[in-house]
């Protein structure tokens, strides 16, 4: 439980945002001298800890303009732009190039050639960063207010009276996400009779969505990982599965990247490198099924209402907490005539995983019901402009992202 020195709503704020502060401005000589890329990892990380406990805390502080949570947002976002081009290199490298025929892995060189040229451009970007003023600022806006905090009068509320209206609005637009409906039949069922085709393009025709809604459910973790220690273990199972649902959209996300950049870089890539593209496409289905199995347990209200309930209850939870999801558990298909209608504390962070699925047999197609349909603009998102967020698609944000 939280002692009496983070017993406020402010002294919380404070101990986060000094925290989280701390962990990114270390880290800047390491990733200025760009010798290794856990270091910006990590970074980036603890900048984007920050930037929540400042949405978190917003309407208990009053925070200089130089700090406020874009600037924060900003400087998260160059960092990750070059933090996705180290995970395509790592991806690329260590999970696929040793598998390939050697004649695929003199193609794929011509997208190292193009990789490193992209690098050295992000990179002298985030150095002038790093360097200039407006850096400097957020940093001097921050740590100034750390030394006299602005707290506004609902700072002074406990932080366990405070805390459920904080999160549960939050919560409430991750459970009214439309993603949560991709790949359901017209009664709400999870479609498990889809072939790797099928899902390919349902994945391609929800990319916004899909992406749109591992967002949210990064947010939401975030979020509850800052004041997880307010609840004792009762979230504990929840961030699990959490992570999962992250991890598992994360894994879809990352192989459309690879094979966007791929058919960017390489001249007739599908041709050039026909197995990396066949194995880009069994993850995804693999991923799939393991998204329908996280996807399933969240779409019942019971376990909806469960985390509702712990969070209105700081200190005392009064549910148990949920078995963790598994991952890898596979997704059933209904019967035919079924008709359904803190001190702030945290686990490390892990380092990305590139695009590895646990195995899992794959579900028989058979015939399709149809799709709920759900809004997605489309339109494909090239590699020149994936790391600058402009793409319809907009799904090549946080490549291999689990921070």
């Amino acid at each position: 439980m939280v002692g009496a020195k983070y017993e406020t709503l402010g002294s919380l704020a404070q101990a986060a945002i000094a925290k989280y502060l701390k962990q990114a401005t270390r880290r800047e000589d390491a990733v200025l001298a760009d010798t290794d890329p856990e270091e910006l990892h990590q970074m980036r990380v603890a900048m984007r800890r920050l930037r929540t406990a400042l949405q978190v805390f917003q309407p208990g502080i009053t925070i200089p303009k130089a700090g406020k949570e874009p600037r924060v947002a900003d400087v998260a976002r160059q960092l990750g732009e070059l933090r996705d081009l180290d995970v395509i290199e790592e991806t690329l490298r260590q999970r696929f190039l040793p598998e390939l025929p050697q004649a695929e892995q003199t193609a794929l060189e011509t997208a190292f050639t193009a990789l490193a040229r992209r690098r050295v451009r992000v990179f002298k970007q985030v150095k002038q960063l790093l360097e200039g003023e407006k850096y400097r600022q957020l940093k001097k806006g921050l740590k100034g207010w750390l030394k006299q905090p602005d707290l506004d009068a609902i700072a002074a509320l406990p932080a366990a009276t405070a805390m459920p209206d904080l999160v549960l609005p939050l919560v409430s637009r991750l459970w009214l996400h439309p993603g949560w409906l991709i790949g359901t039949t017209e009664t709400l069922e999870i479609d498990t009779q889809l072939d790797p085709a099928a899902v390919d393009e349902l994945i391609d025709q929800n990319s916004e969505p899909l992406h749109s809604l591992r967002k949210q459910i990064k947010r939401v973790r975030y979020q509850l990982k800052l004041i997880e220690d307010l609840y004792g273990d009762a979230l504990t199972a929840e961030l699990d599965n959490l992570e999962a649902m992250q991890e598992t959209l994360g894994q879809l996300q990352d192989s459309m990247i690879l094979a966007d950049f791929l058919e960017e870089a390489i001249p007739d890539a599908r041709n050039q490198i026909p197995s990396l593209f066949s194995q880009l496409a069994d993850n995804r289905y693999k991923a799939w099924q393991q998204w329908q199995s996280l996807q399933q347990t969240y779409l019942d209200p019971a376990m909806r209402h469960h985390l509702r309930l712990v969070l209105l209850t700081p200190e005392a939870p009064g549910a148990e907490p949920p078995a963790k999801v598994e991952k890898d558990s596979k997704v059933e298909a209904p019967p035919e005539t079924e008709n359904p209608a803190a001190a702030v504390q945290e686990r490390p962070e892990p380092t990305e995983q590139s695009n590895t699925v646990a195995p899992q047999r794959p579900v028989t197609a058979t015939a399709q019901p149809t799709q709920a349909k759900i809004d997605a603009k489309g339109g494909k998102t090239t590699f020149k402009t994936m790391l600058k967020a402009k793409g319809k698609r907009q799904k090549t944000k946080g490549m291999g992202q689990q921070g």
